[in-house]
């Protein structure tokens, strides 16, 4: 039975170095390792040793360790595991309160754009997408940042498909469609204007996971309550509501431009 206790003391022990490592500390020394757990120096060598050679930490520069690429494995394993609405419903919440209008998730499945997931307020403006429901192919700000993860080429085959197949086309033609898409690629986020639905004006923003957009995040809001402010407003809420999740999704996540 003891040695079982101390297998389980040893096996925390480690747990507990891992955990040391943090974004505000991505390296550390042995002794520093010591010093943040309060264990002797001889037993962190020792855990040390353990995770290296299990290859989770490696030794850098000037006998500092720090977390290996196999980590990652484990953080996208716990993403798999919990469905993206799951993590977004927090941050869409708090945007939706923010704001005091819905919010949706939308993603591109099938090549298709499609109304992910959302969230009401006690707002008497409703929308008319439900979840699950397709949104027009070419149309909107949130389509132009789906298709921003595509090559050129790509985006082109696209736009081709879906006018081949009957989509209403581009508000301000083709090859301004495709301008507005490289342009809010490079921002992360987009506007529109009545180019769904008659007075409805909505920021959307991209989020990230991987270095790829995996979603937009978007809050559509009546055009007759926004002016100058309120827009500048809302799509500072919603680019903040979009980066918080893509650094739950990614903890290295940055901001495009930053």
């Amino acid at each position: 039975m003891t040695g079982t206790k101390s297998g389980a003391d040893s096996a925390r022990r480690a747990l507990d170095m891992l955990f040391a490592f943090t974004e505000q500390k991505p390296s550390a020394s042995v002794r520093e390792l010591a010093e943040t757990l309060d264990i002797p120096a001889p037993s962190a060598h020792r855990y040390v040793a353990m995770l290296r050679d299990m290859g989770l930490i490696e030794e850098g520069k000037r006998g500092r360790y720090h977390l290996t690429m196999r980590v990652n494995a484990l953080a996208r394993a716990a993403r798999q595991a919990t469905p993206l609405v799951d993590l977004a419903e927090p941050h869409m919440r708090r945007l939706a309160e923010q704001i005091g209008e819905a919010v949706l998730l939308i993603r591109l499945i099938g090549g298709q754009p499609v109304c992910f997931h959302r969230v009401e307020t006690p707002s008497r403006f409703r929308l008319s997408f439900e979840p699950g429901q397709p949104l027009p192919m070419l149309r909107g700000a949130s389509v132009r940042l789906l298709l921003g993860s595509m090559s050129t080429a790509e985006r082109e085959r696209y736009l081709d498909s879906a006018l081949e197949s009957g989509a209403q086309p581009p508000a301000h033609g083709r090859e301004e469609f495709l301008r507005e898409v490289e342009r809010d690629r490079e921002r992360g986020w987009s506007i529109s204007n009545e180019e769904i639905d008659q007075g409805v004006w909505a920021a959307s923003a991209a989020v990230y996971e991987g270095g790829q957009v995996v979603a937009a995040m978007s809050a559509p809001c009546p055009a007759f309550r926004m002016d100058d402010e309120r827009r500048e407003l809302v799509i500072e809420l919603v680019r903040k509501a979009a980066g918080d999740l893509s650094h739950t999704l990614d903890p290295a996540f940055t901001a495009p431009g930053g």
